[in-house]
C-alpha cells in the first residue's frame, strides 16, 4: 500500500473528542490511552478505547460500531504504517478535545495534517469526526 493510502487509512484512526465539562480528567486519560496505543503499534488496546457503537466519520464516510471502525483501522497497524504524532489543539464544540495528527513513516518522512474531533462519554470514546485537509487526494 503506497503511503497517501496509509495516510488516508491513518485518518480514519485517529479522531477523538472527549466530553470536557464533567469527567475532564478521565477523558482526557482516555484519549491519551487511545493515541498511546495508536502510536505503540497495539491495536487491541486502541480498539478497546471505542465505545461497542462509536461512530467515525472520516470525510463523509462513516463506521459504525467497534467492529467496522475495527476493519478500517487495521491497515494502520499493518507493517510500514506510519505512527502519529499528536497535537492537542484545545476543545471541540460539544463538549468533545480537538488535536491534529501528523504521520511519520520508518524512514522519517512525515506527512501532515489531519485535524480530529474526539468524544468521550462513560470512559470510552463514542465519536471521532477526521478532517484530513485533502491528505487522501
Amino acid at each position: 500500500m503506497n503511503r497517501w493510502a496509509f495516510t488516508s487509512a491513518t485518518c480514519v484512526a485517529l479522531a477523538a473528542t472527549a466530553a470536557v465539562p464533567v469527567g475532564a480528567q478521565d477523558a482526557r486519560d482516555v484519549i491519551n490511552e487511545h493515541n498511546a496505543a495508536y502510536s505503540a503499534g497495539d491495536f487491541e488496546t486502541f480498539i478497546n478505547t471505542f465505545a461497542e457503537d462509536a461512530v467515525v466519520v472520516v470525510e463523509g464516510y462513516e463506521y459504525r460500531g467497534r467492529e467496522q471502525i475495527a476493519q478500517s483501522y487495521a491497515p494502520n497497524f499493518g507493517p510500514g504504517a506510519p505512527r502519529a504524532s499528536v497535537e492537542r489543539l484545545g476543545r471541540a464544540s460539544g463538549g468533545g478535545v480537538v488535536q491534529r495528527e501528523s504521520y511519520v513513516y520508518e524512514d522519517g518522512t512525515e506527512v501532515c495534517c489531519t485535524v480530529t474531533a474526539i468524544y468521550v462519554e462513560d470512559g470510552q470514546i463514542t465519536r471521532i469526526l477526521v478532517d484530513t485537509n485533502g491528505l487522501g487526494g
